[in-house]
């Protein structure tokens, strides 16, 4: 496979969102995990934002904003956040730079987080200046 057959995501899929929520027991915390691919230099095209590097806009633009939002709507706690360092299983030519394994109180959470105006004005662009590639997985505990 190559890069140019790799499929990229950058977006929230609603309805699988929407689906999620509809499943997912209401009062459960919510274990969310990102598989992140940084752009080399954040694509902020005309805004005003100043040049720098799509890791950099994620974690010192990107986080900041979604913590202030996601404080004011429940809480998440960032369990694990690391780069990755080597590929050991899976094509070896889709790396990921980034994992973070964060939990939300509920999954409600997530969504009002990611619906709400002042995240949509402060921190989606800088998620969409930053990642080149995204993946976003809700996890329950294995039942026995």
């Amino acid at each position: 496979m190559s890069n140019t057959d790799i499929t990229t995501y950058t977006e929230i899929n609603w309805d699988q969102l929407d689906s999620a929520i509809a499943e997912y027991p209401p009062d459960v915390p919510a274990f969310m995990l990102n598989l992140l691919r940084f752009h080399e230099t954040a694509h902020y095209g005309d805004s005003p934002y100043t040049a720098c590097s799509g890791q950099e806009a994620y974690l010192t633009r990107y986080i900041p904003a979604f913590n202030n939002v996601v404080g004011l709507l429940g809480g998440s706690e960032m369990v694990y956040g690391g780069a990755v360092l080597a590929g050991i299983v899976g094509e070896a030519d889709q790396p990921w730079h980034a994992v973070g394994l964060v939990r939300y109180p509920r999954l409600q959470t997530f969504y009002d987080v990611t619906r709400n105006a002042e995240y949509l004005a402060t921190a989606e662009p800088h998620r969409k200046a930053a990642l080149a590639d995204w993946r976003l997985y809700l996890s329950a505990p294995l039942a026995p």
